[in-house]
């Protein structure tokens, strides 16, 4: 079990650091809050898929870094007592 969670902290840890995702979620964040700027406000239902975008990056960037949180490696030392950041 401790391999698997080792194994996805640093799988996150790459995710996090890669600029190719991060330049994507960046623009794909970037147009849905644009995009709230300007919607017609009665439009609820584009309101609401925005939000949807917006919300939906935030937890897997907040997935990923629990994942790195889980081991204790976020700031990049073990402490074989648990996490340490």
């Amino acid at each position: 079990m401790t391999d698997q969670r080792e194994h996805y902290a640093k799988e996150a840890h790459r995710l996090l650091n890669d600029d190719v995702l991060a330049a994507a979620f960046q623009q794909v964040r970037l147009d849905a809050l644009v995009g709230l700027g300007t919607v017609d406000p009665s439009d609820t239902k584009e309101i609401m898929r925005l939000q949807s975008i917006a919300a939906c990056l935030q937890e897997v960037r907040d997935l990923l870094e629990a994942a790195i949180l889980a081991t204790g490696e976020m700031d990049g030392g073990v402490d074989p007592n648990g996490p340490t950041a």
